[in-house]
């Protein structure tokens, strides 16, 4: 989800300071219409099929970006996301000609990486990351990220006192409310050709990866393979799609059914037939990330279900709504009790269903942008 937020929040800032420009390697955004007030230029895509392979794609974008970053002239404000190595260009351009840049948090590395991946804590890599962060940071104009426990998190790990706004400034996710909504099984394509029609339908749609909890889901769904009028659909793409194919073949999972990831086109469709969404977020993520596709299943009106610790973001955010249940990961049987529980609650499902909708439509719209638009505007980076 991460592509579509970002080609949103650069469309709406170019259309305040116009003109823009977004280098990405995003396929979808990279077929989408070019717009007067903002540049797409193609930048290498991201393959997560492995740490190896995600390392390699980090780095063909970082050498690209550097170049595309040095044709600039010094006055154009660099705003930076993912991947990780990225913010060391931004240094390197403020040190060379003072060029100013700020930074977008999505996901806390290296300590990610630490948790769920191959680096050690005390290692000389993480160190060096964290010590490169810091230098990076502490020269930014601004630091955003997208949840208070990140943002706590990450005043930890440098002085943002030394920024142009003195702290980290924090601003939720969003989905684009106008695009992603509720829609009618009956009038879905996409629920008609799944067979989703008359049946509850649990769904996971996003990235397949080591620190998200699928196990739990195909537990719960080998428990309810008996209950025809539950269906189970896992969307997307990961190091984990193998052990989703396996279990649907070696435990015969007919209620289950398994996509790669669909295109953006697509989304509206595929999310909507979702009756409950599977939000995932393994012990050691809270104040690491939020799961941006959280805000796609609320908008798309879901009820949801959240693998996840209790004092994490996500469950806040559930907690605060009332759209849906906590669960920690690996809890297979409150799972299953959740998911019998909205089958045979007919009004509590369409309560969390409609609290999700309300909440996403006030609080994580598209809007969001504006505080970012007001955010740079305040320190007089873009007049």
């Amino acid at each position: 989800m991460a592509g579509p937020l970002f080609r949103e929040l650069a469309e709406d800032i170019s259309m305040h300071w116009p003109v823009g420009e977004l280098f990405t390697g995003h396929p979808d955004t990279l077929k989408s219409q070019q717009k007067e007030f903002m540049r797409i230029v193609p930048a290498p895509t991201y393959d997560r099929r492995s740490h190896m392979l995600r390392l390699w794609s980090w780095f063909k974008y970082l050498f690209c970006a550097f170049f595309e970053c040095l044709r600039t002239n010094k006055e154009t404000i660099l705003f930076l996301v993912s991947p990780p190595f990225l913010n060391l260009i931004a240094y390197f351009f403020k040190k060379l000609r003072r060029q100013r840049f700020v930074i977008l948090v999505y996901d806390i590395y290296p300590n990610a990486a630490v948790n769920f991946g191959p680096l050690k804590d005390t290692g000389i890599i993480a160190r060096l990351w964290r010590y490169i962060n810091r230098k990076v940071w502490e020269n930014a104009e601004i630091v955003f990220t997208i949840g208070n426990k990140m943002a706590a998190n990450l005043e930890t790990m440098f002085d943002s006192s030394k920024t142009a706004a003195g702290k980290v400034i924090v601003i939720p996710n969003w989905a684009n409310t106008d695009w992603i909504k509720p829609l009618a099984k009956e009038k879905n394509e996409f629920a008609k050709k799944y067979d989703q029609i008359g049946k509850l339908t649990v769904m996971y749609s996003g990235n397949l990866g080591q620190t998200h909890d699928i196990s739990t889901i195909l537990k719960a769904a080998r428990e309810l393979k008996g209950n025809d009028s539950i269906r189970f659909m896992i969307i997307g793409e990961g190091a984990k799609k193998s052990i989703v194919e396996q279990a649907k073949s070696e435990d015969d999972l007919n209620n289950l059914t398994v996509l790669g990831f669909q295109p953006e086109t697509v989304l509206p469709y595929s999310l909507a037939t979702a009756d409950i969404a599977v939000i995932t977020l393994d012990k050691g993520s809270e104040g690491l990330s939020v799961p941006s596709k959280t805000y796609y299943s609320m908008a798309s009106g879901a009820a949801l279900i959240a693998l996840c610790e209790e004092d994490s973001e996500v469950a806040l955010t559930i907690r605060k709504h009332d759209c849906g249940f906590v669960i920690k990961p690996g809890d297979t049987d409150a799972m299953v009790k959740a998911i019998l529980e909205l089958l045979g609650d007919e009004e509590k499902l369409k309560r969390y269903q409609t609290n999700s909708r309300q909440a996403a439509e006030r609080f994580y719209s598209r809007k969001n942008t504006g505080q970012y638009i007001e955010a740079l505007g305040n320190i007089k980076l873009l007049q």
